[in-house]
Parts: C-alpha cells; structure tokens; sequence
C-alpha cells in the first residue's frame, strides 16, 4: 500500500476514534504505526526522504498504546503490539536525532509497565519483557534510567522464577540484559560488583542451584555454542563450568567466540569462566605414527575448488599419456588390491594406471590419494609436481612407527621438507630443502592452533593431521567407505602397431 493509501486510512480512522471507544482507538493506533512505518522506510527508498514526518504518527501510536496498557488492556498480542509501536518510535527518533523526545517517551513506557506489573499481576511476565527491551533502548539515551529499567525487570522476573522453577531461563535472560546494560559507560570491574549486588539481593542459594541445573537447550545460546556443549555432554550450565577452554577448541568445532559466550553465561550464575586447560603432551619419539599412508594436501579457496582440481589431475594424467577409464577391477592388467597393507615405494617419474580419490574434507584444502602413487621419493611425486604448477601441495607419507614425511611443492618444484624418522633404502635427495615452514601449517590449519602447538604435534600423527587439516589416511583406509563415483581410474593410452 502506497503512502497516499495509509495516510487516507489514518484520516478514516481518526473520524471513527472521536467516540473514543477501544476499538476504534486501537485500529487509529496500528494505522498511524503503518504510516510511521512507510515514512521511515523512504529513506532508503527513490522517493524524497520523508522520516522526519514519521516522527509524530510514531509518538501518537505509542500514547493510544500505553494509555489502554495502563487501562487494563492487557494481554500478551497487545504488549507485542506495544513494543511494536515503541520500537517503530525509536527508530525515527534515531533517525531524526531527537534524544530527548525518544527518552521522555520511553521513560513513559517504563512507568506504564511498572504500574500494569503491580496492578495486573497476570500481565508481570510481559511487563518484564517491555521493561527489558526499554532498558536496552535507553543505554544510548540515559544510561541510569536503562540500568533502572532492567533491575525492574529482573526483579519481576526473580518473583516469577520463586513461584514458578520452569521461569529459570527467562530469568537467564533479564539477568544477561542487566549485565549488559550495567557495562555501558563503566569499567568491566565496576559493571560486574554491581551486578553481583543485584544478583545477590533477588537471588536465593535455591534459586542460584536451580540455575546451575538449567538444561543448555532452554539457554539462549548460539548454534555454535549449543552445538559445542551438546557434543561434550554438558547438559547444564554446572557441568558446562568443568570444561577447559582446549576442550571447546579442539574436541568440538568451537571457537574464541564460543568460549567468550560460556564464560558470560556462566558469570550470570557465579560460576568462574573455563580453565586454560592443556593439549595433550606431544610424543617422545615417533612410535606414535599411526597407519601406514601417503596422499596429498592441495590448497585452493575457490568455491569450485575440487572440480578445479579434479580437471587439473585429469590433464596430469593426460600429459604423462593416461587417459580416464571406466572404473574396472583391473588397471595394467593387473586385478587391483587397492585394500592391501602393504605400502610400495613408486620411483617412477611419470604418472601410468593408477586409480586416483579426491576428497574435501575441510573449506580450502584437497585430500588426493592415489592407489599408485601413495608413496613416493622425497620431492619426486609426479602428481604433486603437475599439480603444484597451480596450487601449494604438500605430500603426507607415513609408514607406521617409523617415519612420518612432509614435502611442500609450489611453482612445480619441492621447496620444503620435514620428517621423524626415515625409511631404509631412500636415495639421497638432489639438492637440500628448506625446513618445512611450521607457521604456514598453523595459518591453514585448525582455529587458533599456534605454530608452537602444531610443532609440539608433530610426530602425533592422528592430532597433527587434526591441528593441520593434512590427510590422515590414505586411498586404502578409505576403501570401505568411498562411493564409486568418487574414483577416477587412468589407463595408459597403448599405440596401435602401424601395418
């Protein structure tokens, strides 16, 4: 509807509001909160920028709602369309600038909602919603009469949550408003003392335990931070305050902002923030390399990063003369075993049969794992040569409590290389490499893993590989599980014998 149309309606219903019955006041409000709405949102609008014209439409619509608020029309439809009102009033006051006029009417609608909480006890769970809300809207505007609001709500609420032990995370919540609305303009320090005050005043130790015990899926949580908590089995805030910060990083997908959250939940209830905690101590020697494998780690960010890659591997294959086949059970006419244990070093220096597994585990990085290739010498891996022409590679090749290698690749050539451990009979290198670059590996890997922790790591196989994102398994571990429309198999192209 066009702005000539609402304004029209409010006309309408403004003749119809001169007997000043309920109905016909309440439909003039809800238009004048329609036309406050469209003058606002010509200033994004093509049209000429009319919200310095919403400003008194707003205001109106506000009045008409807290004059029959107080008058005992209480419900929790008409305290939404309440905040509605108020919310729309603000927003044109913030426009326009006018701090003054937007406190004055929001101190008014504190008032109203302090004076319906007493008079209309059933309606005190929705005062308590507006009281917050204003509190939250005041900050900005007059931060004492915000922290007043918000004490107010939570008192109300702390009466509700003594009556009523199912109240626990609505309480939460006007607690976690007054937090933050006590932070504005103070000292975290300060902020907290006052606080704790409060809290102790309107909190007994019955109701204190009663909010430890509150289960995580009635707390106002974010999905992380939900997600986090329900994969560690904490239940409730009590048994989330026994976490460690490592816990939260490394055993779930959280992250800083995770922790941060937690932690203020847990200060609402007085439970202290999560201990540091600390990773597991590295090894002392490399008898904890796990499974025998080799594969490779291609970084690429683009959103089409594994069908780039899968193109590149095929044009790999293809400049060395292999060419795509049917998936069959045998390559060289040989029957593939791709499932045995056995690791074969591959010194030849141009890609053949092989089977090849692209895999994306983790955003900006390729797992390639190749049947054929799976080990090859130190700097000499024909795949990762092709394919470092294009991408960073860095081969992962691992024989089981005996060595553990890496080998980055860029511009077609290896540059660095780091290992515990060696396996017999490996020819010399051509020429010497650079240590492997350690903080690389911590930028690309897991959230907040420092570089000292990924050194600490290495070695460990299985958490390397999980503070890195490099692959932990091969081709043969994922045997099993791979469909087959995510194999490729490559046959050397045979020349026909010209007659």
């Amino acid at each position: 509807m066009d702005l000539s149309s609402i304004e029209r309606r409010v006309a309408e219903d403004r003749g119809a509001a001169i007997d000043r019955s309920i109905e016909a006041q309440l439909k003039l409000a809800t238009s004048l909160c329609d036309l406050a709405k469209a003058l606002v949102a010509t200033k994004n609008g093509s049209d000429q920028d009319r919200t310095a014209e919403a400003l008194a439409p707003a205001q109106e619509a506000v009045a008409i709602r807290l004059h029959w608020l107080t008058a005992g029309h209480v419900s929790a439809q008409f305290a939404g369309e309440v905040q509605d009102a108020l919310r729309v009033f603000e927003q044109a006051a913030r426009h326009i600038g006018h701090r003054e006029l937007a406190a004055n009417t929001i101190r008014s609608a504190c008032r109203a909602y302090r004076q319906v909480a007493h008079t209309h006890p059933q309606a005190a769970s929705v005062c308590a919603d507006g009281l917050s809300k204003c509190g939250v809207w005041l900050c900005r505007l007059d931060p004492n009469t915000a922290v007043a609001a918000s004490e107010d709500a939570v008192r109300i609420r702390s009466r509700l949550f003594a009556a009523n032990p199912d109240q626990s995370g609505k309480y939460l919540a006007s607690l976690s408003t007054l937090l933050r609305t006590l932070m504005v303009g103070r000292q975290r320090k300060q902020a907290v003392a006052m606080y704790r005050e409060q809290y102790a005043a309107l909190t007994s130790p019955e109701m204190t335990q009663r909010l430890r015990q509150t289960r995580i899926e009635e707390i106002d949580l974010t999905a992380k931070s939900y997600g986090a908590l329900a994969k560690l089995e904490c239940a409730t805030l009590e048994r989330a305050g026994r976490l460690t910060q490592q816990q939260i990083l490394y055993q779930t997908a959280g992250d800083l902002s995770t922790i941060e959250e937690i932690n203020w939940k847990l200060a609402l209830v007085g439970i202290k923030p999560l201990a540091p905690g600390a990773m597991p101590d590295p090894p002392s020697r490399p008898v904890e390399i796990a499974t025998s494998f080799g594969a490779l780690s291609v970084r690429c960010s683009a959103p089409d990063a594994l069908a780039q890659i899968r193109d590149a591997v095929i044009a790999a294959y293809a400049a060395d003369g292999a060419a795509p086949a049917e998936g069959a059970t045998h390559l060289g006419d040989v029957e593939i075993i791709w499932s045995a244990a056995d690791l074969e070093l591959n010194t030849a220096e141009r890609l053949g049969d092989d089977m090849v597994l692209l895999e994306q585990t983790y955003p900006g990085s390729v797992i390639v794992m190749s049947l054929k290739w799976e080990i090859a010498p130190v700097g000499k891996h024909p795949l990762a040569l092709h394919l470092s022409t294009r991408w960073p590679v860095i081969s992962v090749a691992a024989t089981e409590n005996m060595s553990y290698e890496l080998c980055r690749y860029e511009g077609g050539n290896a540059v660095q290389y780091a290992a515990l451990g060696r396996p017999a009979g490996q020819v010399p290198l051509d020429k010497p490499l650079a240590p492997l670059n350690f903080a690389t590996l911590a930028d690309y890997g897991a959230d907040y893993a420092s570089e000292t922790q990924v050194r600490a790591a290495f070695g460990n196989s299985p958490m390397f590989a999980k503070l890195t994102h490099l692959p932990a398994s091969g081709i043969r571990q994922a045997a099993d599980a791979v469909p087959n429309t995510d194999l490729m198999f490559f046959q050397k192209v045979k020349l026909k014998a010209v007659d």
